[in-house]
């Protein structure tokens, strides 16, 4: 007896250390599991709000070169007509409150809207400054950002760029006054229902702006930015001095421009949690090591050996069907599809999520290949995969579409080793990530306004045309440049919402005029850019005339009756230009030419 009681208590004692060994694992692998999810969202909040920034700010630094080249091509004529020039510029960026061009003592020659409220002295800003004495030779291509300037309400940040005649002397300086308020809103939509607080600072630390959620203070994160020794590295965490909270943080810096974008959010309520599910194992595992203590000095007072062993395997299994009812509940609450197949690509088993559509009643899978269920291509990837996975024996992921009701679905298939000859395969509906990709992709080549493609899309065709054309010859494309004549006066007369009107009405009369392998651009402002392809120079001057006229036909606005001309600058390839730059460069120069009252 005496023996037997070493034996069970000895059994007690290993049995309840691999439980707290378990339950310990159990611990760590929630806590890492949470953790990691923390960084994730915080790390990709910090990349897609960096990712935001460069490209607006790239837009606005874009527009400042491109204004810059025509104030340099026009310096010699009237102060009026440059004046002009500046109010027709950036009218598209939502996020430039105001355009400045200074002569040389800092004086304001023009301005976009002529906004007098915003009483800044240029002369005393440390980019004006910088400008000046920058040496000659590096002049032309520096770019500045200041630190914030509160104007009233409104907080600016301006992005600055030297202006120089031809001859490489300074002519002054052009502004562009960034609304760190419009940048913020348009910060919050990208990160809307993150619980997050996050920061856009300089390179020095010096906080821009501010993204809090509502509950949340950016307090500690800006004290920790401001007044920390150094700069962060990529990701970590920080004790806030305001509330002594820890902070799991993620950097994140737009290419180009020195700035840092941080997003941190407050571990206390996940500190919470990982303290309640350490409680809950700590006392689940207290109470199933008093109670089987007990429960084994008792069957060993009682059923000695035997006893003891049918306990043990009752218990087993109950823990067994415990385990496989918690395994079916939580497949059966899984919104995806689950296949279990072998390496012939039959259907072993399935569950069915609720969320994706079948292509045919639950009960007709059993027992058929892909090949019998699935489309030709989709069945051979499908197996193309399950070799790969059983070959290799690692997790392999692929994806597919499938169109319903007339519309296109995404999907995105994991499959993993089961046994050496069979594979589980799950099946995501990935469709609501691939519509916010697309979308994000077609933004970005886009002019939200006429919905035309945008500067850069259209430059990387005409890349590509030149391309194609040094390559294989023929009789080449041309190049039409067109910039509205009297867009301002409608501008003034009947309101900018008309102004807006106009354009959207003179990107739909381009597109219908020229042909679908033709393509048209709004490049900014009111000007446009339409290449047209396989055609020479006669051939280009009929679509040229037919531009002409069917734009100086009337408009009918919601404000009223709208009459505008249009001046269109021409350039065939090989003959005036090989090259992308060349070609727009001699469209916009002929543009000129055209333009009435020069």
């Amino acid at each position: 007896m005496h023996r037997i009681g070493l034996l069970l208590l000895a059994i007690w004692v290993l049995v309840t250390a691999a439980l707290a060994w378990s339950s310990l694992q159990a611990i760590e692998r929630y806590e890492t599991h949470a953790n990691q999810q923390v960084e994730q969202r915080t790390r990709l909040v910090a990349l897609m709000q960096s990712t935001l920034i460069d490209s607006e700010f790239d837009a606005i630094d874009r527009d400042l070169r491109v204004i810059r080249e025509r104030l340099v091509n026009r310096l010699d004529e009237p102060s009026s007509r440059m004046a002009r020039t500046m109010e027709s510029s950036l009218d598209a960026n939502a996020l430039v409150r105001d355009l400045w061009w200074l002569d040389e003592t800092g004086e304001r020659l023009a301005t976009r809207r002529r906004a007098d409220d915003l009483m800044i002295d240029p002369v005393k800003e440390p980019f004006f400054r910088r400008h000046r004495q920058a040496p000659r030779r590096h002049a032309g291509d520096m770019v500045f950002l200041t630190r914030p300037l509160d104007v009233g309400d409104a907080r600016l940040m301006a992005m600055s760029r030297a202006l120089h005649d031809r001859a490489g002397a300074f002519r002054g300086v052009l502004v562009a006054y960034v609304d760190l308020n419009a940048l913020a809103a348009l910060l919050e939509r990208v990160t809307a229902g993150e619980r997050l607080v996050s920061l856009v600072a300089d390179r020095q630390g010096h906080v821009l702006l501010k993204l809090a959620e509502q509950g949340l203070s950016a307090e500690s994160l800006t004290h920790w930015l401001e007044e920390g020794e150094a700069l962060p590295p990529q990701a970590g965490r920080f004790v806030g001095r305001s509330d002594g909270h820890d902070y799991q943080y993620s950097l994140a810096r737009p290419e180009g421009w020195p700035l840092n974008v941080v997003a941190a959010e407050d571990l206390s309520v996940l500190q919470e949690r990982l303290a309640a599910n350490a409680s809950d194992h700590h006392w689940r595992l207290l109470i199933w090591a008093v109670v089987s203590g007990l429960l084994l000095l008792l069957v060993g007072w009682l059923f000695a050996r035997r006893a003891t062993a049918l306990e043990q395997v009752a218990e087993s299994e109950r823990r067994l069907a415990e385990s496989h009812r918690r395994n079916a509940a939580i497949i059966e609450a899984m919104p995806d599809l689950l296949f279990t197949m072998d390496a012939e690509g039959r259907i072993l088993d399935f569950e069915p999520g609720e969320g994706i559509p079948l292509l045919m009643e639950p009960a007709a899978f059993l027992g058929r290949t892909v090949a019998e269920v699935l489309p030709p291509d989709l069945a051979d990837l499908t197996r193309s995969v399950i070799d790969d996975t059983l070959s290799s024996g690692e997790v392999r992921t692929y994806q597919y579409h499938l169109d319903f009701d007339g519309t296109r679905h995404y999907y995105e298939g994991r499959c993993s080793p089961l046994t050496e000859s069979s594979v589980l395969i799950l099946i995501i509906d990935i469709s609501a990530r691939k519509r916010a990709e697309n979308a994000l992709e077609w933004a970005a080549t886009h002019d939200a306004l006429t919905r035309l493609p945008n500067r850069r899309l259209f430059l990387d065709r005409l890349e590509l045309a030149v391309n194609e054309f040094h390559r294989y010859g023929g009789i080449g494309f041309c190049l039409l440049y067109l910039d509205l004549n009297g867009f301002k006066a409608v501008n003034d007369s009947l309101g900018h919402a008309a102004g807006d009107q106009l354009l959207q009405r003179v990107a739909e009369r381009l597109g219908q005029q020229v042909r679908d392998a033709d393509s048209v651009a709004r490049l900014s402002g009111d000007e446009f850019v339409v290449m047209v392809t396989h055609a020479s120079r006669p051939e280009a001057r009929v679509v040229v005339d037919k531009l002409r006229e069917e734009i100086g036909q009337p408009y009918w606005l919601d404000e009223g009756e709208a009459e505008i001309s249009v001046s269109i600058g021409m350039a065939c390839c090989p003959n005036e230009g090989r090259t992308a730059d060349s070609l727009m460069r001699a469209a916009d120069e002929d543009m000129y030419r055209q333009k009435p009252e020069r």
